[in-house]
C-alpha cells in the first residue's frame, strides 16, 4: 500500500473512532482527495468518481546508492573531475581546505538530484551568481552515478550551454544501463528527493536557529508524510476563509449601509433601515427586495401613484368640447330666423294634426275650428310636410348637433375636474403650492348646464377653463421635479442595498456550508494531531538518540521535540533541560550546541526507513563544535554507517582525527585545488601516513639537490612522528575518560618533536629526558637516532641519508602505532 492509501485509511480511521458526523466527514475525505471534489460537494454534487491517480499513486520502493560524481566548469571545479564512491553502507570523508572545491561536489550532487541548492534557495539573486567556474572555458555539466538495486546503474546529469546564465537553464539527461532515457521520464523514485531529502548542508543545520517556525516546520514535516493532510487543511482553511470574508464583508457593508440610510431623509430609507434591523442575521430581505424594486408599499405611495397619474395621464379635450359647443350654438343661431324653424314648426304641428286624424277620423279642425279634417286635407297636409321635410330636417339636426355638443362639453368638464380635484387631494401634502394654486383655478370655474343658457355662459366657463390649464401645467412640471428628484435620491442606496441583499443571499445560503468546514477543520486538525503524535514518535526517538551522543560533556538534555499548530501557526518545539531546570533550546544552547542539535533534528530525515535513498550526504558538519562533540558526531556517523552510505564533506582535520581514534572505519579522499581551478581528489590515509608519502616523494625527487630537499623531508618525517605521538595521547587520555579540554591544553603545551614523543610514549611532556631511554629500551637504539636525525634535519642540520631517515621513520611510526 502507498503512503497516500495508508494515510488515507489512518485518517478515515481516527474521523470514525470521533464520530465525526457523516457530513463533516464527507467534506474531510474531499479535500484530502482534491479540490475539485470539495468544491463538487459545497455545490451540493457528489465528489464520488473513479480514482485518476495522485492519492493512491504508487511509488518505485527501489534502494539508491550514489557510485559517483562527476563535475566540470561548475562552481569551484573547472577541468572535469571524478569522485568514486563505494554504493553500499560506509562511511566517506571528503577532506580540504576551504575553497578547494569540496563543496562544490556537495552542491553538484544536490542540484542534479533536485534542481536547486540551499545555497542559494530562498536567498538574494547574489548566491545564484558564480555558478559557474570563472576559469573553464569548456563545457559545463554534472554527472551522477548512481546504484538502484535490482535495475541497471542509472546516471542523472544536467548539462548547460554555454550561452547559459542561470542554473535553472540546465538541461535533465538520463541514462539507464548506459542508454539514454527520456528527460521527461526521470525514474519514479526521484520524485521522492523532496519528501526524504537525502542533503544535510550548512543551510539545512542553519535553519534550526535562523528558520522562522514555519519554515521549520516545513522542512521537517515531509518526513511524517502528513503533506496531503496538510493540503487538505488548505483547501478548507481557503473555502472558509472565502466563506467568512463574506461574512465579514457583509457585516461592514451592512453597518455602512445603515449610516448611509440613516442620513437620507426618506421614507424609505426609514423602511429600510427598520427591514434592517441591528443584526444582519436577522434583515428582513424580502422587505428589502420590496423596497428595492418600488414594489413596497411606502407613506408617499399615494403621492407618487397620483404623480405618476398626472404625469401619464391625458387631460380630456374640454377647448375642444367648447370650440365643438360653440360653432353648433353659432350654426343653430343662425338657422333660428330663417324658414327652417317656421318648417319644422309647421311640419310638426301638420304631424299631430295627421295623428289626431288618425286616431278620431273626419272632425272640423280644433285650432281654426273653420275647417274640416278629412281625406281630402289629409292629402294636401301629407304633400305639404313632403315639401317641408328637408328644411325642417336640417333644423332638426343644428339642434342635435348642440345639444350632443353641450352634453360632451358638460361630461368632459366634469371629468377633467374631478380628475383634476383627484390629483390635488393626493398632492396637496406634498406639492401644496402648485396643488393649491389649481385647486383654486377648479373652483373658479362654473358650471356648464346641460340647456343652454345663451353663448354667454359657454364663454364665462371657457375663460375661466385657461388658468386652470396653466395650473395644471405647473403641478405636472413640480411634480416631473419630485420624482425625478426622489428616484434620484433612492438610486444609490437602492442600488448599495441590492448589492447587500444579493450579498446577503449568498451568505444565508452558505452558513451551512460554512458551519460545516469550521467543523470539518476541527476534526481534521484532530486526527491531524493525533496522526503526527505517532508518526513523530520514532523520529524524536531518533533525534534524541543522536543528541544523546553529540552533547557528550554538554548539560542540556532534550526533551521530546515537539512539531505542532497549523497554518501561520505552525512551529516545532526545542524543549530541553539544563541542570535539571526547563527552558528553550534556543535561547540557552551554544553555536556548537545548536548545530549539534541541527545534526539530531536533520539526520533522522534523511535517514527514513521509508526513504528509497540510502546515502546522505552532509556538507561541513563540524561548525563551532567543541572536541568533545566531534568525538560525539565521529559516533553518529559511524552508526549512521552501518545502514546508510554517508558521505561527509569537512575542512576540519579534528573529524578524521577522531574517526582514527574511535577505530571508526572510513574512506578519504583529499581535496586538492591548483591554479585556475584545477582540482584533484587522491584517498587519504592517516596524518602521519600523508607525511610520510610526501617525504618518500620528495626524498626520490633527483631534480633538486639533496641540501634543498633535506630540511623539507626531515620536517614531513617529524610531523609523521608528532602526529603519531599526538594519537597516541588522545587515545589514551580519551579512554581513561579524561576530558577533552584537558587533553587538548596538554598538546596545546608540548611545542617540540620531544615533548609530543613523551606525551605519547610516557604520558607527560615534562619526561623528555627519559625518551631516549626509552626508545632505545622498547625499540632499540635506531629508534632514538632516527627522532635525533628528524628533529635536527628539519633545521638543517643531516645527520642520516634521505632514504634511510624516511624509511626507519616508517618503521618508527609503524611500531609506535
Amino acid at each position: 500500500m502507498s503512503d497516500d492509501n495508508l494515510l488515507l485509511g489512518e485518517l478515515t480511521a481516527r474521523l470514525r473512532a470521533a464520530r465525526t458526523h457523516p457530513p463533516v466527514t464527507d467534506l474531510v475525505l474531499a479535500a484530502y482527495r482534491d479540490a475539485e471534489s470539495l468544491d463538487m460537494l459545497l455545490a451540493g454534487g457528489d465528489p464520488t468518481r473513479p480514482d485518476r491517480g495522485g492519492p493512491g499513486e504508487t511509488y518505485d520502493p527501489a534502494s539508491v546508492w550514489l557510485r559517483s560524481v562527476q563535475v566540470e566548469g561548475f562552481r569551484g571545479i573547472g577541468p572535469r573531475v571524478t569522485l568514486d564512491l563505494r554504493p553500499a553502507p560506509g562511511l566517506t570523508l571528503v577532506v580540504g581546505r576551504n575553497g578547494s572545491g569540496k563543496s562544490s561536489l556537495a552542491e553538484a550532487t544536490e542540484l542534479v538530484l533536485t534542481d536547486d541548492s540551499q545555497r542559494w534557495a530562498r536567498r538574494p539573486v547574489t548566491f545564484r551568481q558564480g555558478w559557474r567556474n570563472l576559469h573553464h572555458d569548456g563545457p559545463t555539466g554534472i554527472t551522477i552515478g548512481l546504484r538502484v538495486d535490482g535495475q541497471a546503474p542509472v546516471e542523472l546529469g544536467r548539462r548547460w550551454p554555454t550561452t547559459a546564465t542561470d542554473p535553472a537553464e540546465a538541461e535533465l539527461t538520463v541514462a539507464l544501463g548506459g542508454r539514454s532515457r527520456a528527460a521527461d521520464q526521470p525514474p519514479g523514485w526521484l520524485d521522492r528527493i523532496d519528501l526524504y531529502r537525502p542533503f544535510l548542508s550548512a543551510r539545512d543545520l542553519e535553519r534550526v536557529i535562523t528558520a522562522r517556525p514555519a519554515e521549520l516546520y516545513d522542512a521537517l514535516s515531509p518526513i511524517l508524510g502528513l503533506a496531503p493532510l496538510s493540503a487538505a487543511d488548505g483547501r478548507l482553511q481557503q473555502r472558509r476563509r472565502e466563506r467568512a470574508d463574506r461574512v465579514q464583508d457583509l457585516r461592514t457593508s451592512f453597518t455602512r449601509l445603515r449610516s448611509e440610510l440613516g442620513e437620507l431623509d426618506d421614507d424609505r430609507a426609514r423602511q429600510a433601515l427598520a427591514a434592517l434591523g441591528r443584526q444582519s442575521a436577522r434583515a428582513d430581505l424580502t422587505a428589502l427586495a420590496a423596497l428595492v424594486d418600488g414594489t413596497a408599499a411606502t407613506g408617499d405611495q399615494p403621492a407618487v401613484a397620483a404623480a405618476r397619474r398626472l404625469i401619464g395621464a391625458e387631460l380630456p379635450d374640454v377647448l375642444g368640447a367648447f370650440d365643438t359647443l360653440q360653432k353648433a350654438e353659432s350654426e343653430g343661431a343662425a338657422l333660428a330666423g330663417s324658414d327652417s324653424v317656421a318648417a319644422v314648426r309647421t311640419t310638426d304641428l301638420l304631424q299631430r294634426a295627421l295623428d289626431l286624424h288618425h286616431h278620431r277620423g273626419d272632425q272640423p279642425c280644433p285650432v281654426c275650428r273653420t275647417g274640416r279634417l278629412d281625406s281630402g286635407w289629409r292629402e294636401s297636409a301629407e304633400a305639404e310636410i313632403a315639401r317641408l321635410g328637408a328644411t325642417a330636417a336640417a333644423a332638426r339636426a343644428a339642434h342635435d348637433r348642440t345639444s350632443s355638443a353641450r352634453h360632451t362639453a358638460v361630461h368632459l368638464l366634469r371629468a377633467a375636474r374631478d380628475e383634476l380635484g383627484v390629483a390635488v387631494a393626493a398632492l396637496e401634502e406634498t406639492l401644496p403650492t402648485a396643488a393649491a394654486r389649481l385647486r383654486l383655478a377648479l373652483a373658479d370655474v362654473p358650471s356648464l348646464d346641460h340647456e343652454p343658457g345663451g353663448t354667454g355662459e359657454l364663454g364665462a366657463v371657457r375663460l375661466a377653463w385657461q388658468p386652470v390649464l396653466a395650473a395644471y401645467a405647473d403641478l405636472a412640471e413640480t411634480a416631473t421635479r419630485w420624482l425625478v428628484n426622489r428616484q434620484d435620491r433612492w438610486r444609490e442606496p437602492a442600488a448599495s442595498l441590492r448589492r447587500w441583499i444579493d450579498a446577503a443571499g449568498i451568505v444565508r445560503a452558505e452558513a451551512d456550508a460554512l458551519s460545516r468546514l469550521e467543523d470539518a477543520r476541527t476534526a481534521l486538525r484532530s486526527a491531524t494531531d493525533a496522526i503526527r503524535a505517532e508518526r513523530l514518535s520514532a523520529f524524536v526517538d531518533h533525534s534524541e538518540q543522536i543528541w544523546q551522543r553529540l552533547r557528550q560533556e554538554s548539560n542540556v538534555e532534550l526533551h521530546h521535540m515537539r512539531m505542532e499548530g497549523v497554518s501561520t501557526q505552525r512551529r516545532v518545539r526545542f524543549p530541553v533541560t539544563v541542570d535539571g531546570v526547563e527552558t528553550n533550546a534556543l535561547a540557552v544552547m551554544s553555536q556548537g550546541e545548536l548545530h549539534a542539535l541541527g545534526l539530531a533534528v536533520f539526520l533522522p530525515r534523511a535517514c527514513a526507513p521509508a526513504s528509497p535513498f540510502r546515502f546522505v550526504v552532509v556538507d561541513d558538519p563540524v561548525q563551532s563544535m567543541d572536541p568533545a562533540k566531534v568525538d560525539g558526531l565521529a559516533e553518529v556517523l559511524g552508526a549512521t554507517a552501518e545502514t546508510r552510505q554517508v558521505i561527509v564533506f569537512t575542512h576540519d582535520d579534528r573529524l578524521p582525527e577522531a574517526l582514527r581514534r574511535l577505530g571508526v572505519p572510513a574512506t578519504v579522499w583529499e581535496v586538492c585545488r591548483r591554479a585556475r581551478s584545477v582540482v584533484e581528489l587522491r584517498p587519504a590515509g592517516d596524518p602521519a601516513e600523508r607525511y610520510l608519502d610526501d617525504a618518500r616523494a620528495l626524498a626520490a625527487a633527483k631534480e633538486l639537490s639533496e641540501q634543498a630537499r633535506y630540511p623539507v623531508v626531515a620536517g614531513f618525517c617529524r610531523s609523521a612522528l608528532e602526529a603519531i605521538s599526538m594519537d597516541l595521547y588522545r587515545t589514551r587520555r580519551y579512554a581513561a575518560g579524561e576530558p577533552h579540554e584537558t587533553v587538548e591544553k596538554a598538546l596545546a603545551r608540548a611545542h617540540t618533536l620531544r615533548q609530543r614523543l613523551a606525551l605519547g610514549l610516557l604520558d607527560s611532556s615534562d619526561r623528555v629526558g627519559e625518551l631516549s631511554m626509552h626508545l632505545r629500551s622498547t625499540y632499540g637504539g635506531w629508534a632514538a637516532t632516527t627522532v635525533t636525525a628528524a628533529a635536527d634535519g628539519a633545521h638543517g642540520t643531516a645527520r642520516t641519508p634521505l632514504p634511510q631517515l624516511v624509511t626507519r621513520t616508517r618503521d618508527l611510526v609503524t611500531k609506535l602505532r
